[in-house]
Protein backbone atom coordinates (compact mmCIF):
# COMPACT_ATOMS: atom_id res chain seq x y z
CA UNK A 1 0.00 0.00 0.00
CA UNK A 2 2.56 2.54 0.66
CA UNK A 3 4.79 1.46 -2.57
CA UNK A 4 1.49 2.17 -4.27
CA UNK A 5 1.65 6.22 -2.31
CA UNK A 6 5.31 6.33 -3.17
CA UNK A 7 4.69 5.08 -6.99
CA UNK A 8 1.98 7.39 -7.10
CA UNK A 9 4.39 10.51 -5.58
CA UNK A 10 6.68 9.56 -8.35
CA UNK A 11 4.56 9.89 -11.31
CA UNK A 12 2.45 13.11 -10.04
CA UNK A 13 4.71 15.08 -7.28
CA UNK A 14 4.67 17.93 -9.54
CA UNK A 15 0.41 18.27 -9.56
CA UNK A 16 0.70 17.18 -5.94
CA UNK A 17 2.63 19.86 -4.73
CA UNK A 18 0.84 22.42 -6.82
CA UNK A 19 -2.41 20.97 -5.06
CA UNK A 20 -0.63 21.52 -2.00
CA UNK A 21 0.52 25.00 -3.06
CA UNK A 22 -3.08 26.17 -4.50
CA UNK A 23 -5.85 24.28 -2.13
CA UNK A 24 -4.13 23.22 0.89
CA UNK A 25 -2.10 25.94 1.98
CA UNK A 26 -4.73 28.29 1.99
CA UNK A 27 -7.91 26.47 2.51
CA UNK A 28 -6.00 25.36 5.77
CA UNK A 29 -4.77 28.70 6.88
CA UNK A 30 -8.44 30.00 6.94
CA UNK A 31 -9.52 27.37 9.05
CA UNK A 32 -7.14 27.30 11.43
CA UNK A 33 -7.80 31.01 11.77
CA UNK A 34 -11.32 30.42 11.96
CA UNK A 35 -10.74 28.62 14.23
CA UNK A 36 -8.29 30.66 16.79
CA UNK A 37 -10.92 33.47 16.34
CA UNK A 38 -13.49 31.07 17.47
CA UNK A 39 -12.11 29.79 20.05
CA UNK A 40 -10.87 33.42 21.28
CA UNK A 41 -14.47 34.08 21.86
CA UNK A 42 -15.70 34.96 25.17
CA UNK A 43 -19.62 35.41 24.28
CA UNK A 44 -19.63 31.87 22.29
CA UNK A 45 -20.98 28.99 24.81
CA UNK A 46 -19.33 25.42 23.53
CA UNK A 47 -16.65 26.79 21.28
CA UNK A 48 -15.12 23.70 20.89
CA UNK A 49 -17.87 21.95 18.68
CA UNK A 50 -17.96 24.59 15.87
CA UNK A 51 -13.95 24.60 15.99
CA UNK A 52 -13.86 20.94 15.43
CA UNK A 53 -16.30 21.07 13.19
CA UNK A 54 -14.11 23.35 10.95
CA UNK A 55 -11.01 21.02 11.45
CA UNK A 56 -12.94 17.66 10.26
CA UNK A 57 -14.37 19.98 7.72
CA UNK A 58 -10.51 20.94 6.67
CA UNK A 59 -9.65 17.44 6.38
CA UNK A 60 -12.83 16.28 3.99
CA UNK A 61 -12.92 19.02 1.45
CA UNK A 62 -9.48 19.08 0.52
CA UNK A 63 -10.00 14.74 -0.28
CA UNK A 64 -11.68 15.36 -3.41
CA UNK A 65 -8.51 16.61 -5.64
CA UNK A 66 -5.75 13.63 -4.18
CA UNK A 67 -8.84 11.09 -4.55
CA UNK A 68 -9.24 12.33 -8.30
CA UNK A 69 -5.29 12.37 -8.64
CA UNK A 70 -5.23 8.66 -7.15
CA UNK A 71 -7.65 7.61 -9.67
CA UNK A 72 -7.09 9.40 -12.73
CA UNK A 73 -3.38 7.69 -12.03
CA UNK A 74 -4.94 3.82 -11.91
CA UNK A 75 -6.98 4.15 -14.76
CA UNK A 76 -4.10 5.74 -16.67
CA UNK A 77 -5.45 8.69 -17.17
CA UNK A 78 -3.45 12.03 -17.72
CA UNK A 79 -3.17 13.32 -14.67
CA UNK A 80 -4.98 17.41 -15.46
CA UNK A 81 -4.55 20.42 -12.79
CA UNK A 82 -7.53 22.37 -14.30
CA UNK A 83 -9.81 19.16 -14.40
CA UNK A 84 -8.54 18.67 -10.95
CA UNK A 85 -9.35 21.73 -9.44
CA UNK A 86 -12.80 21.96 -11.56
CA UNK A 87 -13.72 19.04 -9.76
CA UNK A 88 -12.36 20.25 -6.53
CA UNK A 89 -15.02 23.00 -7.24
CA UNK A 90 -18.15 21.46 -8.45
CA UNK A 91 -17.46 18.78 -5.38
CA UNK A 92 -17.00 21.34 -2.54
CA UNK A 93 -20.08 21.81 -1.44
CA UNK A 94 -21.28 18.33 -2.11
CA UNK A 95 -19.00 17.08 0.51
CA UNK A 96 -18.96 19.99 3.13
CA UNK A 97 -22.89 19.28 3.36
CA UNK A 98 -22.30 15.77 4.51
CA UNK A 99 -19.53 16.39 6.59
CA UNK A 100 -21.70 19.27 8.31
CA UNK A 101 -24.88 16.70 8.91
CA UNK A 102 -22.95 13.77 9.88
CA UNK A 103 -20.85 16.06 12.24
CA UNK A 104 -24.23 17.20 13.33
CA UNK A 105 -25.86 13.84 13.72
CA UNK A 106 -22.22 12.59 15.45
CA UNK A 107 -22.31 14.88 18.14
CA UNK A 108 -26.05 14.47 18.98
CA UNK A 109 -25.12 10.28 19.07
CA UNK A 110 -22.80 11.03 21.86
CA UNK A 111 -25.74 11.54 24.22
CA UNK A 112 -26.78 7.67 22.68
CA UNK A 113 -24.15 5.51 23.73
CA UNK A 114 -21.79 6.75 20.97
CA UNK A 115 -22.77 4.45 18.61
CA UNK A 116 -24.45 7.14 16.20
CA UNK A 117 -21.13 9.36 16.18
CA UNK A 118 -19.14 6.11 15.58
CA UNK A 119 -20.48 5.23 12.76
CA UNK A 120 -21.11 9.03 11.63
CA UNK A 121 -17.26 9.07 12.24
CA UNK A 122 -16.58 6.93 9.10
CA UNK A 123 -19.41 8.01 7.16
CA UNK A 124 -17.00 11.51 7.15
CA UNK A 125 -13.92 9.83 6.45
CA UNK A 126 -15.29 7.46 3.62
CA UNK A 127 -17.91 9.72 2.02
CA UNK A 128 -15.46 11.66 0.28
CA UNK A 129 -13.94 8.65 -1.69
CA UNK A 130 -17.43 8.63 -3.61
CA UNK A 131 -17.36 12.06 -4.61
CA UNK A 132 -17.22 11.16 -8.16
CA UNK A 133 -20.53 9.49 -8.26
CA UNK A 134 -23.55 11.54 -9.22
CA UNK A 135 -25.81 11.31 -6.26
CA UNK A 136 -25.67 11.21 -2.53
CA UNK A 137 -27.78 7.83 -2.52
CA UNK A 138 -24.96 6.18 -4.72
CA UNK A 139 -22.37 7.56 -2.67
CA UNK A 140 -23.79 6.55 0.81
CA UNK A 141 -24.02 2.57 -0.92
CA UNK A 142 -20.52 2.65 -1.76
CA UNK A 143 -19.56 3.85 1.69
CA UNK A 144 -21.99 1.64 3.55
CA UNK A 145 -20.80 -1.32 1.75
CA UNK A 146 -17.23 -0.32 2.67
CA UNK A 147 -17.99 -0.27 6.88
CA UNK A 148 -20.60 -2.94 6.54
CA UNK A 149 -16.85 -5.03 4.89
CA UNK A 150 -13.91 -3.29 6.58
CA UNK A 151 -15.60 -1.77 9.85
CA UNK A 152 -12.43 -2.83 12.15
CA UNK A 153 -10.01 -1.68 9.66
CA UNK A 154 -11.77 1.44 9.55
CA UNK A 155 -11.46 2.27 13.21
CA UNK A 156 -7.74 0.84 13.19
CA UNK A 157 -7.33 3.76 10.69
CA UNK A 158 -8.98 6.77 12.31
CA UNK A 159 -6.69 5.68 15.41
CA UNK A 160 -3.94 5.89 12.85
CA UNK A 161 -4.60 8.78 11.21
CA UNK A 162 -5.08 11.11 14.44
CA UNK A 163 -2.12 9.73 16.08
CA UNK A 164 -0.19 10.47 13.27
CA UNK A 165 -1.14 14.24 13.30
CA UNK A 166 -1.14 13.97 17.01
CA UNK A 167 2.66 12.82 16.36
CA UNK A 168 3.84 15.15 13.42
CA UNK A 169 1.88 18.50 15.58
CA UNK A 170 3.65 17.68 18.81
CA UNK A 171 7.06 16.72 17.50
CA UNK A 172 6.79 20.15 15.73
CA UNK A 173 6.04 22.12 18.50
CA UNK A 174 9.00 20.16 20.24
CA UNK A 175 11.42 21.68 17.75
CA UNK A 176 9.66 25.39 18.14
CA UNK A 177 9.34 25.15 21.54
CA UNK A 178 13.20 26.98 22.01
CA UNK A 179 11.67 29.87 19.71
CA UNK A 180 9.91 32.96 20.15
CA UNK A 181 6.51 32.06 18.34
CA UNK A 182 3.20 33.50 17.83
CA UNK A 183 -0.47 32.42 16.57
CA UNK A 184 0.51 33.24 12.88
CA UNK A 185 3.48 30.74 13.28
CA UNK A 186 1.47 27.73 14.50
CA UNK A 187 -0.99 28.63 11.68
CA UNK A 188 1.11 28.28 9.07
CA UNK A 189 3.10 25.39 10.34
CA UNK A 190 -0.43 23.85 10.36
CA UNK A 191 -0.79 24.29 7.05
CA UNK A 192 2.66 22.92 6.27
CA UNK A 193 1.96 19.95 8.04
CA UNK A 194 -1.40 18.94 6.52
CA UNK A 195 0.63 19.73 3.20
CA UNK A 196 2.70 16.85 4.28
CA UNK A 197 0.44 14.32 5.82
CA UNK A 198 -2.88 14.88 3.77
CA UNK A 199 -1.89 13.45 0.43
CA UNK A 200 -0.10 10.25 1.98
CA UNK A 201 -3.50 9.73 3.72
CA UNK A 202 -5.68 10.46 1.24
CA UNK A 203 -3.91 8.52 -0.91
CA UNK A 204 -3.48 5.26 1.51
CA UNK A 205 -7.64 5.36 1.83
CA UNK A 206 -8.30 5.56 -1.64
CA UNK A 207 -5.81 2.61 -2.88
CA UNK A 208 -6.93 0.56 0.41
CA UNK A 209 -10.49 1.39 -0.05
CA UNK A 210 -11.58 1.73 -3.44
CA UNK A 211 -10.76 -0.68 -5.53
CA UNK A 212 -13.43 -0.52 -7.97
CA UNK A 213 -11.69 1.20 -10.44
CA UNK A 214 -8.29 -0.70 -9.56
Amino acid sequence: MLRDVADLYNRNIINILLICLILVVPITFFNYAAIVYIMNLNTLEYANIPALALWVLNFTILFPPFFLIAKMDRTEQEVNLKQILSFFIMKFGFVAAITIVFFAIGMFGSLLLFIPSLIAVLIILLFPLYADRESIKDAMQGVWEIIKREHIFLFIDVLIIVSLNVLVWSGSLYLLGGFENNTLVFIVLRALINSLIFPVVYFYLTFKYRKDFA
